[in-house]
């Protein structure tokens, strides 16, 4: 089992490795500036995940307008900063850590507009075109959602299954879905991952919004079947709701009581853990002291 968190470390790391600007202020100079500061950024922090044993962590974007149509083409900003792309990639595999990525809510595959669905594609191959610069096997994977309904849920499956299959082989053996909490729960993800043979992230904060009553031990026990050894161990996204706020809002901070008994719920299981929790590295350093407490770290 691994453990870890989001982006930025929110208060640990005196930087942002996502930082970006309004394509007003576009230029290829600031563009090469910023991605070598994200980089340097992204250093820090994961030496900072290694140290504190959280060897899980998902990438947040630190490309700009990365599949923009004036993008700067990927490999001169791979030249450029060549030995950052190299230092960044020997420092996840030597500790056997695992990344993912998670392309924002514009990155839709399913959707019927033959721009967004291209748009979409860029960015996936950009997703991919980063992890395979950092030279990291397919265990490092890129989670979406499965998209928008569009009024016919069964043609919006469909669509999306069509799409996948023309994606570049590099981006499939990396893409993963999610299930979400207001169109596609966990039963229609399985729906597609049963034509398709992709794997399923399981969101439980997600699925307990949104779910058929199936209880976490049934869900793992049925998504182990999808991950192959070259996948990886199953991905879990892990949050829970903030109290006295909008139903949906991710918490500030980890309950830890929770916490255990979603541990306890899976101690048969050895999911891979990203949490999704506003405060990010506070509690991956609470979560995972209680893991080395209780022996399953």
């Amino acid at each position: 089992m691994k453990i870890g968190f989001v982006g930025s470390a929110n208060t640990t790391i005196g930087c942002r490795p996502d930082k970006t600007f309004r394509l007003t202020s576009y230029s290829e100079k600031r563009v090469l500036e910023t991605v070598k500061s994200n980089l340097e950024c992204l250093k820090d922090t994961i030496t900072f995940c290694i140290q504190n044993n959280l060897l899980f962590y998902r990438i947040a974007d630190f490309i700009p307008f990365l599949s923009h149509k004036t993008s700067i083409p990927w490999e001169t900003i791979g030249s450029i900063n060549f030995d950052l792309f190299t230092t960044i990639g020997k420092m996840i595999r030597k500790s056997n850590m695992r990344i993912a990525m998670h392309p924002g809510q514009y990155t839709i595959i399913n959707s019927p507009k033959e721009d967004v669905v291209s748009n979409s594609f860029t960015e996936l191959m950009g997703n991919a075109w980063i992890l395979d610069k950092l030279k990291l096997d397919n265990t490092a994977k890129i989670q979406i959602h499965v998209g928008g309904v569009y009024e016919d849920k069964d043609e919006a499956k469909n669509r999306f299954m069509s799409n996948f299959e023309k994606l570049p082989n590099n981006v499939k053996k990396r893409l993963v879905i999610e299930n979400d909490d207001r169109l596609f729960d966990l039963r229609d993800c399985l729906d597609i991952s049963n034509q398709i043979e992709i794997p399923i992230v399981f969101d439980v904060f997600h699925h307990s919004l949104k779910n058929n009553n199936e209880s976490i031990i049934e869900v793992l026990g049925i998504l182990e079947d999808f991950w192959s050894i070259e996948d990886g161990n199953p991905m879990i996204d892990w949050s829970h709701q903030e109290p006295s706020a909008r139903i949906g809002r991710h918490t500030n901070t980890i309950d830890l009581n929770l916490f255990k008994a979603f541990i306890s719920d899976i101690r048969v299981n050895n999911p891979d853990i990203i949490l999704e929790i506003r405060d990010k590295e506070k509690s991956a350093l609470k979560a995972i002291r209680y893991l080395q407490e209780i022996g399953r770290i």
